[in-house]
């Protein structure tokens, strides 16, 4: 019945009827469509007043008559009729085979018994032949040997005698001649003993007699023992034989009888299929084509409980759903246009997830309060990314546990109040993420194996988690959940992870903030120091920050300069900032030389460290010496800028005259480090963030001029264009393959 269906559906995949009156409105350009969704079939397929108008505008299709029947079990009756009818017409065939067999069998051994006794008598004619030969030639040798051969020869159908004899009865007159012919021939097998004693004694005389005595009555017993066999045998043979035919008449009377009752029986079943099967297949057929043909309101009537009942009724459904996808056609023909909007919508959700990452960015920055930072952390991510749940779990003092710090909703709220943690370990995803200090994402939560089922969260399908690492130091885990199956892919984790480090440095500067307020309200330099760096959102802006705190000491000069790197170490020097108060500075923003060329040594790049005298210390190198001469630099603190263990940059802060360095002053040095060094890396990943969305924006806007015009010309120009202002490009071309 499943097979007919979809040879329906296959039928009406071709049937296209009349356009619609009315035309669906064009989705919006701005955002692709949802994709449709089929209407639900109705749930009355047919009322019983239209069922009856039905039953009245073609009552000449009646499905079946009121009999009700199973056909598969009327299928398994007929089938177990004809295979009944067949196993004992082979049941039959082979008996009567094998009784022919046996009977052939028996002729043939029969057969084999006289050829045996036949042997035996053309061997006692050789022993004859030999001696008249031997006698008349008087040759001792020949004599000898011949009569030893023929011995062999006797001997051996003495033998197959026997033989040939074993499957006999004792009291069948048949085994008592074989036996008699058996003793005859043993005698002739005595006398041969005795004729070649007297051939090697060479007494011909002797031997004569013996062939005139006792040859002769040999021969003649052998013979007459030999015909009896042949008689017996053939008595038996011509039993054997007769048994044989009527073997085989019988079997061709089985042949006969029984090929005609089974070619009955197959026509008999034959004509009760067609009659209950074929008729309302051709009914359903008729049914088929006018329903093909556009006359959807054609119906059966249902008078069966069987296959063929089921069959009308699912006929009857599938005429009722036709008019339902009448309604779906125009949707389909528009599914085939989505294809290029979903990877524009592809592309624009890459930019709002960009454009999202960067406003929670800016978001948090300046904000210095750790439960403000979190709790306006959480939102931002919650609801600029579309998720159904976000949380930060912060590790506790032991590095044992992740507790929860800040959730959404009012499931964050309990889990806030209840003390919510997570061990470190293999039991859950935010534990996983602590322990392994890498991104996981479960795309079915049902099916990690990790995955905490939280109760108060029962519609979470898919989660991530990204880890919060400042500095090769884990902070904490940052947890995203959704009620979609397979809501994230590498898209997500890069964007995500690239916001949640900065969201972790957002948190280890507000832990550093609040741990030493007091000591910034009491320096006051120190203060303005760290507020205006919290606000730089640029390198330059960093640098900038720090000349300005450096320029209130004693100092009359700062060198601020960002390395560039390879694989963690230190390539290139980038001057970002350069201050002197009583001079114009050597070195310029913007420059860029080795590290190999810098005035300061490679290995003091990394610590730091002060000298009051730079133009006589011993750790310098005399370039540098010259240089700090040539400079007119007195003194010199240098202060490396770092992140975890990696170098991202340095400051060097000099004076004119040679001297000491005041506490206050080395004070705030040290701050520029530890604070500078976390700016600086923010500012970095804000410029890259920022450049990642322009591209994305560039790449969206590129696709969408090109979707709005069907013109080849047009749209190559406009990709060269755009790609062009992109990648700060003069010109470029594009070239077309033909085959």
């Amino acid at each position: 019945m499943k097979s007919f269906k979809r040879s329906l559906e296959e039928l009406f995949s071709d049937f296209t009827p009349p356009p619609p009156e009315i035309t669906p409105p064009t989705p919006a350009p701005e955002a692709p469509p949802a994709p449709a969704q089929a209407p639900r079939p109705p749930e009355a397929t047919v009322v019983p007043l239209e069922r009856e108008m039905v039953q009245r505008a073609w009552p000449e299709i009646p499905l079946i008559g009121a009999h009700v029947r199973n056909i598969r079990s009327q299928l398994l009756g007929n089938a177990l009729i004809i295979l009944a009818v067949i196993l004992w017409t082979a049941f039959l065939l082979g008996s009567a085979t094998s009784r022919l067999q046996q009977a052939i069998a028996k002729a043939e051994h029969e057969t084999w018994r006289w050829s045996v006794a036949l042997e035996a008598g053309r061997t006692v004619i050789d022993l004859y032949t030999l001696v008249d030969r031997g006698i008349l030639l008087r040759d001792q040798n020949l004599l000898i040997t011949g009569l030893e051969g023929i011995r062999e020869g006797i001997r051996a159908a003495g033998e197959r005698l026997a033989e040939s004899a074993k499957d006999l009865p004792l009291n069948d007159p048949l085994w008592a001649d074989m036996l008699a012919l058996k003793a005859s021939i043993a005698g002739v097998d005595h006398w041969i003993d005795y004729a070649i004693e007297q051939a090697q004694g060479g007494d011909w005389e002797a031997i004569a007699r013996l062939q005139a005595q006792l040859i002769s009555s040999y021969f003649q017993e052998i013979s007459n023992g030999i015909t009896r066999v042949q008689q017996r045998a053939m008595e038996r043979r011509a039993l054997a034989a007769t048994e044989a035919a009527m073997n085989q008449m019988l079997l061709r009377n089985i042949l006969l009888a029984w090929g005609a009752i089974l070619v009955l029986v197959i026509l008999g079943v034959n004509v009760a299929l067609l009659r209950s099967i074929a008729a309302p297949l051709e009914r359903m057929e008729e049914a088929a084509a006018r329903l093909a043909a556009g006359h959807l309101d054609t119906r059966v009537a249902v008078e069966r409980a069987d296959e063929f009942g089921r069959l009308a009724q699912a006929f009857n459904e599938m005429a009722d759903r036709l008019q339902a996808l009448y309604n779906e056609l125009e949707e389909r023909v528009q599914e085939r246009t989505r294809a290029l909007q979903e990877a524009n919508y592809a592309l624009q959700r890459r930019a709002i997830q960009l454009e999202a990452s960067a406003e929670v960015s800016r978001s948090i920055i300046s904000i210095f309060n750790v439960d403000e930072l979190l709790r306006r952390a959480v939102n931002l991510i919650r609801d600029r990314f579309g998720f159904y749940h976000a949380g930060i779990f912060l590790m506790d003092e032991t590095g044992e546990w992740a507790v929860l710090r800040e959730a959404t909703g009012e499931a964050g709220a309990q889990m806030k109040a209840q003390g919510h943690r997570l061990q470190v370990g293999e039991t859950s995803m935010v534990g996983w993420t602590a322990l392994h200090r890498r991104p996981r994402i479960a795309l079915d939560v049902g099916e990690d194996a990790v995955h905490f089922a939280n109760p108060l969260l029962p519609y979470t399908r898919s989660e991530m988690t990204l880890p919060l690492m400042v500095g090769g130091r884990l902070l904490g885990v940052l947890d995203v959940q959704s009620t979609e199956e397979a809501a994230f892919d590498e898209d997500d984790i890069r964007t995500l992870q690239s916001m949640a480090d900065q969201l972790a440095i957002a948190i280890e500067n507000a832990r550093r903030l609040s741990e030493t307020a007091a000591l910034l309200e009491a320096t006051s330099p120190i203060y303005r120091f760290s507020r205006r760096l919290s606000t730089a959102a640029t390198v330059n802006d960093v640098a900038d920050v720090i000349i300005d705190a450096v320029s209130e000491t004693e100092a009359d000069g700062c060198v601020v300069v960002e390395f560039e790197s390879s694989d963690g170490v230190p390539e290139m020097l980038s001057y970002r900032g350069v201050w002197r108060r009583d001079r114009e500075p050597m070195f310029q923003p913007g420059m860029r030389i080795a590290v190999t060329e810098a005035p300061l040594p490679a290995p003091m790049l990394g610590r730091i460290w002060v000298t009051e005298d730079a133009q006589r210390d011993s750790q310098m190198s005399e370039k540098a010496r010259e240089l700090f001469r040539a400079t007119g630099v007195g003194a010199l603190v240098h202060v490396p800028l770092r992140v975890g263990d990696r170098s991202v940059g340095q400051v060097v802060i000099l004076r004119s005259t040679p001297g000491p360095f005041s506490p206050a002053s080395l004070r705030l040095y040290e701050v520029i480090g530890d604070q500078a060094a976390v700016a600086l890396e923010r500012a970095r990943l804000l410029e890259s963030m920022r450049q990642r969305a322009e591209q994305e924006e560039a790449l969206r806007s590129i696709a969408d001029q090109i979707t709005a015009t069907f013109d080849l010309r047009t749209a190559l120009q406009t990709t060269l264009q755009q790609l062009g202002q992109v990648l700060d490009a003069r010109g470029g071309y594009a070239e077309l393959g033909t085959r």
